[in-house]
């Protein structure tokens, strides 16, 4: 009888998708780091930011940074404003007996939306006219960090899925 004894050790190949899934997750943390390593503490001569001032930068450079970023941050703050404008003017039907007793703050919480909302974007456009750096850095590390984030959790998503074959189809 010659058998082999088998390594009840042994693990089985890591599959491609988790492969992905971790790839997934160091590339977007380390970008996420060296996005922040860069904008934030990375004194760089060839501009002075001391001041928050971009006016030494050419003006198509500056623009081409500016137009993409100030759009998308627009269009992100207005359909904030949007949400709450739909919720402050929404005509509901009137709430049952027993709901009426309670406070419905949403009006006032949509108000507020709508006014911090407005206050984001005229911040937003007046740094973007006077040429300010964080006007132009804080919406960039926003947007940047949450498309990041959703390329991390996806990669978690990944890794963390099981899979869905039956163990007899997965040997043969």
């Amino acid at each position: 009888m010659n058998t082999v004894p088998k390594l009840a050790s042994v693990r089985p190949p890591i599959p491609r998708a988790k492969i992905y899934g971790i790839l997934a997750i160091l590339v977007s943390a380390a970008l996420a780091a060296l996005f922040c390593y860069a904008v934030y503490f990375l004194k760089l001569d060839i501009y002075n930011f001391e001041d928050g001032s971009l006016q030494a930068m050419h003006s198509a450079t500056y623009y081409a940074l500016a137009v993409p970023i100030g759009l998308v941050t627009l269009f992100v703050i207005g359909t904030g404003f949007w949400i709450g404008w739909t919720i402050l003017t929404i005509k509901v039907v009137p709430p049952m007996p027993e709901i009426v007793d309670k406070k419905d703050h949403s009006k006032f919480k949509a108000f507020l939306l709508c006014l911090f909302t407005m206050a984001l974007a005229g911040l937003l456009l007046y740094g973007l006219y006077l040429r300010n750096f964080w006007a132009l850095a804080i919406p960039a590390t926003a947007i940047s960090l949450v498309v990041l984030g959703a390329v991390f959790w996806v990669g978690i998503a990944i890794i963390t899925t099981r899979s869905t074959l039956p163990e007899h189809k997965k040997e043969s």
